[in-house]
């Protein structure tokens, strides 16, 4: 059976980390505050339609919110970042430890 309960939390955890209240989250996506509410303590089940908005809104995925999955788009977003911030000579050198690493992916 899935986990409302644990979907609730993912998306009260986007929806924090994203600096809006459930008001906000509400008007965004056309849905209650209470409803809102209620799906993030897992007491209510949403669409397929309002998941779909609700992970808009937040800019997560619906992979992350269903089924906690990593988001591609924030750990390229996240190392993109940080290589940013060193010099071309350190971001050839980490290319080429990833590269290396990718050719050997299979064999980890």
């Amino acid at each position: 059976m899935f986990d409302y309960i644990a979907l609730g939390a993912r998306i009260r955890t986007s929806r924090t980390k994203a600096g809006m209240t459930q008001e906000q989250l509400g008007e965004a996506t056309g849905l209650s505050t209470a409803f809102i509410g209620h799906i993030e303590r897992g007491t209510r089940k949403l669409s397929v339609e309002s998941l779909v908005q609700i992970a808009s809104c937040l800019s997560v995925s619906v992979d992350y919110l269903l089924l906690d999955m990593a988001q591609p788009d924030n750990l390229f977003s996240t190392i993109s970042a940080k290589l940013a911030a060193t010099s071309a000579e350190k971001q050839k050198a980490f290319l080429t430890m990833v590269k290396a690493m990718a050719e050997k992916i299979d064999e980890i």
